[in-house]
């Protein structure tokens, strides 16, 4: 089993990083980082450490999960691979492009895997859009309208993701995610022009963002507030043959929130159904269709089995990067509308 240490244990190394860690036989939850010291919530048998260069000093520590602020990634995974582990990401995987080079280049001169924890390519939404462009329902793409709101009217005491400072707010926190949907689906956009403001307070950080990306024959809207106490549709996709409206999105996140795993009974299912509007050999068909089950579990197989070689690394460093990109791009387009996604990705 590959020996595997968590940098944090707030909300995602508690609720995310361990029971995926957990929940994969290839893994074994060897280490926590934890500078206040164990408080007894930890799982059992894992060693807890108050420093992270005693992590590193481990041999034992094969793969190191940087899961911290964003302004630790850089750092922390520069020196996990220096020290000779394996490093998974959260994301955004660094704050600036020169960082995002950089860790990719050191982990090339290791010989030691880089992976981002990009989690959103295995939700429901994505996975059900995906299966419907492969089955042609929808025709040639017009539009995808896809959103990340919640209700949030606080601010809370996370000054890296609510203070004005750079990676902080919800384009790097929400946002990437839908960017890196948008590019597995669909691949590099033309052009892009943005809109972003901080709702809450005027010198917070962003909390709402519309985001349009060109493509050759379609667009892609992003979307998102912190106000949004009745929410709509999460995904919206229109083509010149049919539509599918997803009004109600992955359930994985309030799943593990609620102490549920993989394996569990009703584990990442979406009881509300999709609504697919198209034709099927000259029929108008108009029906509600199941979402697929999501799959955050794939993610540390994936990792598991590019370690031991039986598979490509599918969550690889330069799609991550792609992501970050184009991520600093909408932020340039939103003071300078309009600008092209003609950008160096390498």
């Amino acid at each position: 089993m590959i020996a595997t240490a968590l940098c944090a244990y707030g909300l995602s190394g508690r609720v995310f990083h361990a029971p995926l860690i957990l929940a994969e036989p290839a893994l074994a939850l060897h280490t926590i980082l934890r500078r206040s010291g164990a408080d007894g919530t930890e799982p059992s048998g894992t060693r807890v450490v108050a420093d992270f260069q005693a992590l590193l000093d481990d041999p034992a520590v094969e793969l190191v999960v940087v899961n911290t602020p964003n302004s630790l990634h850089f750092p922390m995974a520069q020196a996990a691979l220096a020290a000779g582990k394996h490093v998974v990401l959260e994301k955004p995987m660094t704050i600036t492009l020169e960082e995002g080079r950089r860790l990719i280049a050191a982990a090339k001169a290791a010989g030691r895997l880089l992976a981002v924890f990009h989690n959103k390519r295995l939700d429901a939404e994505y996975l059900t859009l995906g299966r419907h462009l492969a089955a042609g329902d929808l025709g040639r793409l017009v539009e995808v309208e896809w959103h990340y709101d919640r209700y949030r009217a606080h601010v809370t005491h996370k000054r890296w993701k609510e203070d004005e400072q750079p990676g902080a707010g919800t384009w790097f926190d929400l946002g990437i995610h839908l960017v890196d949907g948008m590019l597995r689906q669909f691949g590099r956009p033309r052009s892009v022009a943005a809109e972003m403001r901080s709702l809450r307070r005027p010198d917070g950080a962003t909390d709402y963002f519309d985001v349009r990306f060109r493509y050759p024959d379609h667009r892609v809207i992003l979307r998102s507030s912190t106000y949004v106490r009745e929410a709509g549709p999460v995904l919206v996709a229109h083509g010149d043959k049919g539509s599918l409206v997803i009004p109600k999105g992955d359930v994985q996140e309030a799943q593990m929130a609620a102490g549920l795993k993989p394996g569990d009974a009703g584990w990442a299912e979406v009881t509300t159904p999709a609504l697919l509007h198209t034709e099927r050999n000259g029929t108008v068909v108009r029906e509600e269709v199941a979402l697929e089950v999501g799959r955050y579990q794939d993610f540390y197989r994936n990792v598991a089995d590019a370690l031991a070689g039986r598979a490509p690394l599918v969550f690889g460093p330069e799609s991550a990067f792609e992501a970050l990109a184009l991520v600093h791009r909408a932020i340039e387009a939103a003071q300078s509308p309009g600008l092209s996604c003609d950008i160096a990705y390498e």
